[in-house]
């Protein structure tokens, strides 16, 4: 309830909305949730998406936001490492998990069908192995 006021009152300028009938509590607030909706809306369409950030941040409430994948693939937590692939070196997104300050690094990408034989030999004793077992 203390977000909720601080919500109000800092970025919704509504403090009135703290004690109106229908958004006083959790539960009534979901049991008016398509008027709540558009209050949200009304207000979040009046600022830019650096802006409403910018304004939760000050008023010291938690947030989140959806990124685009352009985004996501700038994020400066986003760690990347270089991969071979038979047209060349790039750049993909870092495996999440490091262990003992390693370096991620992944095996190089295959030509198309360089695996091709070695696939095939793999289903067929596995099929081989399904038949004799039944």
């Amino acid at each position: 309830d203390r977000e909720w006021v601080s919500f109000c009152e800092k970025f919704l300028k509504q403090p009135e909305l703290t004690r109106a009938l229908g958004f006083a509590d959790n539960m009534e607030r979901l049991s008016h949730r398509a008027q709540l909706d558009e209050i949200l809306e009304r207000r979040f369409s009046e600022l830019s998406c650096h802006e409403a950030m910018q304004e939760l941040e000050a008023a010291g409430l938690a947030y989140g936001r959806l990124n685009e994948v352009a985004d996501v693939s700038k994020h400066p937590h986003g760690r990347r490492v270089e991969i071979g692939t038979p047209e060349g070196s790039v750049e993909t997104i870092a495996p999440a998990a490091i262990f003992n300050y390693e370096q991620p690094s992944l095996r190089p990408v295959p030509a198309l069908g360089a695996n091709s034989e070695a696939v095939r030999k793999e289903v067929l004793g596995l099929l081989r192995d399904r038949a004799a077992s039944a």
